[in-house]
């Protein structure tokens, strides 16, 4: 769908603004949270929620008894609209998106580093310490392991991407050395 972008935008800002103003940007946070296990674990749940061969009012009376109590009411009510507009096929991107815009308000941000091989927890730390830092932010960092990169790694901010591979350093002193560029086509061979 053309607008899946656009709708997510709209309905993760609308209740990211609606819990602000009700100061409860973090319960919705927590309760996206639940959420997310709930749909990571039980996957009838998932399919029960986005098939149409059930009715909008099915689905929104089996959520209430699943959720009643559990999540605060203004999340509730959001998931109730969800369901009425049949959008729940959009909920988890829904989901990520208000979780970007509740990090991005609270000074946080995700990164993506992706190294040739696995860290163990005081060097991810440090990592991300040191990544923090230099964007002046507090970090949420996600790790990857890519051997083919050999070494150095591949580091994902925002729109940003910052390629220290030894690839990538190969490629660009290559290029640097031979004067051979994408043009020639030999370069992505390395």
């Amino acid at each position: 769908m053309k607008n899946t972008g656009y709708l997510v935008g709209v309905y993760s800002q609308a209740i990211f603004e609606l819990a602000g103003e009700a100061g409860m940007a973090d319960a919705v946070k927590n309760d996206f949270d639940l959420m997310e296990s709930v749909m990571g674990h039980e996957k009838d749940f998932i399919k029960v929620i986005n098939s149409p061969y059930f009715t909008a009012e099915y689905k929104s009376r089996l959520v209430e008894k699943i959720f009643s109590g559990k999540l605060e009411g203004l999340t509730l009510d959001f998931l109730l609209v969800v369901i009425k507009r049949s959008r729940t096929l959009f909920l988890p991107a829904i989901i990520a998106a208000y979780n970007e815009l509740w990090e991005t308000h609270n000074g946080r941000c995700r990164v993506k580093v992706t190294v040739p091989m696995a860290m163990d927890s005081g060097e991810a730390a440090e990592l991300a310490e040191k990544i923090a830092a230099a964007i002046n932010r507090r970090v949420k960092m996600e790790l990857a392991v890519d051997p083919s990169i050999i070494g150095g790694a591949i580091i994902r901010y925002g729109d940003m991407v910052i390629d220290n591979t030894v690839k990538s350093r190969l490629r660009n002193a290559i290029r640097t050395v031979t004067g051979y560029g994408k043009r020639q086509g030999k370069i992505d061979e390395i």
